[in-house]
């Protein structure tokens, strides 16, 4: 019997690994309110030592899973690159939220909402 349960461990902890890839429909501008998005990123180990990145069309920034490893919800961070800070969060169901605040003048924030799923 143990070694049946062994199977099932396995496959849900691979489908709350990294890495990740998420397609956000829907952008909220704080103040200006919500329209339709096509932003993607994805969430990706991309050096030798394994740190994660999140990996978007304005670049990659490092960040740190807040949440345990192998586990739903995922919770990544990121503070510092070029005056942004990125907070994405993947529910169990697979949809996600990301907020990113930018700091480098006057301050704004955005969240989009969508799905991710693992990339294989």
């Amino acid at each position: 019997m143990r070694w049946t349960a062994l199977p099932f461990f396995l496959i849900a902890s691979a489908a709350a690994a990294e890495p990740w890839t998420c397609e956000f429909t829907v952008e909220c501008i704080v103040g200006e309110g919500c329209g339709a998005s096509g932003f993607e990123v994805e969430v990706i180990a991309a050096d030798h030592e394994g740190q994660l990145f999140l990996s978007a069309v304005t670049g990659d920034s490092p960040v740190t899973r807040l949440t345990e490893g192998g586990t739903l919800p995922a919770t990544y961070a990121s503070a510092g690159r070029d005056g942004l800070a990125e907070l994405l969060t993947i529910e169990a169901d697979a949809t996600a939220m990301m907020s990113v605040h930018i700091f480098d003048g006057s301050a704004q924030a955005v969240t989009y909402f969508g799905t991710c799923e693992v990339l294989e």
